[in-house]
């Protein structure tokens, strides 16, 4: 059996009244990249001060290579930071910047300069080195950020929310360059982050977290396809959330519309659930046979419809119990069809694709 690089177990941490972290426990193996997800508030961004020594937490320890760093000064712990207002220097230049942790007898002048060389190569910034962060576009000062992180060679990179301050397109590209450097660098690699997206593209893992918990931890198709919580459903991605009654195993009552979903967990009859399906697994179409039990096929009639790009966002209201639905449809298919709003059409919101979160499941 492995042992983890880094082992956080049972870390709880208040603020007066506010319970930031209750009972956290996770471990994180070896030159993995683990995101951090959830919304403002729910204990993330302390977690990973509380890790880099920054906050104390009030109970629990956590263990890096085997070493219990619980009550170490982050001085004494083997980490790089990347925090969200890159913290440069503006009396420094790039070079100057990047080198600035490297000092003693352990980095002679020579040896100092070969490595703020590499990394700025490594960051692609070596014609910059002069220049000072005022001059420098968002991006490239963190860049600068990174790279003075990666200088001391850290066995962990701590990530506080890096891409939040930039633009989308700026962003985008340094996801990829981020991802990119790490599967280079294979250094194990923790990101805060409030963005699903950037989670799902950069993450071996992802914790999702909410009000100081852990929700779920998982590959990112696994959270995904397999959200544990009505939470994780509705936070990771869109989801449309239908609360309904059981009226028999497998058989739902939501507003009196009976649909058929599989479960995995034993529910009494009355009990109220919430269904979550996703709107790109809602099936679209000009069928008018009669209604298919199986696929939960229904009437429906085009409420409004948002262009966005790759696909077409179409919200449709069901006119056996008036209820609403957001569909993503490929744009190529809303123009074959001739969508527009007050448009007749049918839907199938298929049972397999249906995922059912009720009391017995610790999700509603």
């Amino acid at each position: 059996m492995t042992v983890p690089y880094l082992a956080v177990q049972h870390i709880h941490k208040n603020f007066g009244h506010f319970a930031a972290l209750r009972d956290v426990t996770l471990s994180i193996e070896p030159g993995e990249f683990v995101c951090f997800l959830g919304p403002s508030g729910c204990g993330k961004t302390t977690l990973l001060r509380i890790i880099a020594g920054l906050e104390q937490q009030d109970r629990g320890t956590i263990v890096q290579k085997g070493r219990d760093i619980s009550g170490l000064p982050p001085s004494q712990r083997d980490f790089g930071i990347v925090f969200q207002s890159y913290a440069l220097f503006p009396n420094l230049n790039v070079r100057d910047n990047v080198g600035y942790g490297l000092q003693g007898k352990a980095w002679p002048r020579d040896k100092r300069q070969a490595r703020v060389d590499e990394l700025l190569d490594l960051v692609g910034l070596a014609a910059s080195d002069g220049q000072y962060p005022a001059q420098l576009s968002g991006g490239m000062q963190q860049r600068v950020a990174l790279a003075r992180a990666l200088a001391i060679s850290p066995g962990l990179l701590l990530l506080d929310e890096p891409l939040s301050a930039l633009d989308a397109r700026v962003r985008a590209h340094l996801r990829t360059e981020l991802r990119q450097l790490h599967q280079r660098l294979g250094v194990t690699t923790i990101m805060v982050t409030h963005d699903q997206e950037e989670a799902l593209s950069l993450a071996d893992r992802i914790v999702v977290m909410n009000q100081g918990g852990i929700e779920q931890v998982g590959k990112p198709q696994e959270i995904y396809q397999q959200p544990r919580s009505a939470f994780v459903a509705d936070f990771v991605g869109k989801t449309n959330p239908l609360q309904a009654q059981c009226v028999s195993p497998g058989r739902f009552n939501w507003h009196g519309l009976e649909l058929s979903c599989e479960q995995s967990f034993t529910l009494t009859l009355g009990e109220t659930v919430t269904l979550a399906l996703r709107p790109e697994d809602i099936v679209l179409h000009d069928d008018a046979s009669p209604n298919e039990l199986g696929n939960n096929r229904c009437q429906a009639q085009v409420q409004d419809l948002e262009f966005l790009g790759a696909f077409c966002r179409v919200r449709v209201r069901l006119p056996q119990n008036g209820q609403s639905l957001v569909a993503d449809v490929p744009s190529a298919q809303a123009l074959r069809m001739g969508l527009n709003t007050q448009r007749p059409l049918f839907i199938d919101l298929p049972a397999e694709r249906m995922q059912v979160f009720g009391r017995s499941s610790g999700a509603v």
